[in-house]
């Protein structure tokens, strides 16, 4: 039992050893990697940033150069390898320059600069610079200038992010969660008032009969109606006729009715008596 423990001892003590050897990031300095120390040193990276933010950003920013314009104006001072990864970065520090804080453009070389650096290679052997820009005004941040270079010192990465306090991130992460969860219920109210409305849609979409429709099929039934008496009356006139011609034939002594014709029909009163004419 004792051996088991021992054993189980050792194995903790080297996990934990490997997890604090994990990190062995060494910054300021790039021995051992494939960048000579010679040249890839804090004075030259320093210079470095400072050419990117002072000679560069700040420069094109006073010569009115925006992100829009930014192909117009530069395309063809910039070499085609690097120039994704300048239009990135100047896009990125165009953005966070404000917040950076300087007073006017006449004072903007002096307002923001390099302050600060370190450097180091990551896992990948890639040397990575972070330098640190500080503006000034009573509501000014600083922002990380992080960049890359290979071992023939040309830029692989350059981007400015702002440094917001936590309170700041808190706060921004507050609003969009509010407006996130705003703009999902205004969608769902919506989509609730819609459907509630689709019965009454309906209803304005059912086609009513018009009150012409009503008296054209009355009078259609009035004029089939009038016609069927008609036939009816005509057909009972012709009996009438008949019978009316065979009593006087009958009367006259004659064995058929050619001798002559029923012209009319008149209904008399009861107490008229019928002559012969």
């Amino acid at each position: 039992m004792k051996h088991k423990i021992f054993a189980l001892g050792v194995t903790l003590v080297c996990i934990l050893g490997l997890t604090a050897c994990g990190d062995t990031t060494q910054y300021n300095t790039v021995a051992g990697s494939k960048y000579k120390e010679e040249v890839f040193n804090q004075s030259n990276l320093y210079t470095f940033a400072e050419n990117i933010e002072d000679s560069m950003f700040e420069n094109w920013y006073l010569n009115d150069v925006t992100p829009d314009n930014f192909e117009e104006k530069l395309e063809e001072a910039l070499d085609e390898t690097v120039y994704d990864v300048f239009f990135a970065g100047y896009k990125n520090w165009y953005d966070a320059v404000d917040e950076l804080g300087y007073g006017s453009k006449e004072t903007l070389a002096n307002d923001i600069s390099v302050t600060d650096l370190k450097y180091y290679i990551d896992r990948d052997g890639i040397l990575m610079v972070d330098a640190t820009i500080k503006g000034t005004g009573e509501n000014a941040h600083s922002a990380t200038l992080e960049y890359s270079l290979d071992k023939k010192g040309t830029p692989t990465l350059i981007s400015v992010n702002v440094n917001h306090s936590t309170g700041e991130k808190l706060k921004s992460a507050g609003l969009n969660t509010l407006l996130g969860m705003g703009m999902a219920f205004a969608v769902l109210i919506i989509i609730a008032l819609v459907i509630s409305l689709f019965p009454l849609i309906n209803k304005m979409t059912e086609k009513k009969p018009a009150a012409n429709d009503k008296d054209i099929a009355q009078k259609s039934m009035d004029a089939v109606t009038s016609q069927i008496a008609e036939k009816e009356e005509e057909s009972e006139d012709a009996e009438l006729v008949a019978v009316i011609a065979a009593a006087i034939a009958a009367y006259e002594g004659s064995a058929s009715t050619d001798g002559f014709v029923v012209r009319s029909i008149r209904k008399v009163s009861k107490n008229s008596s019928w002559k012969k004419a």
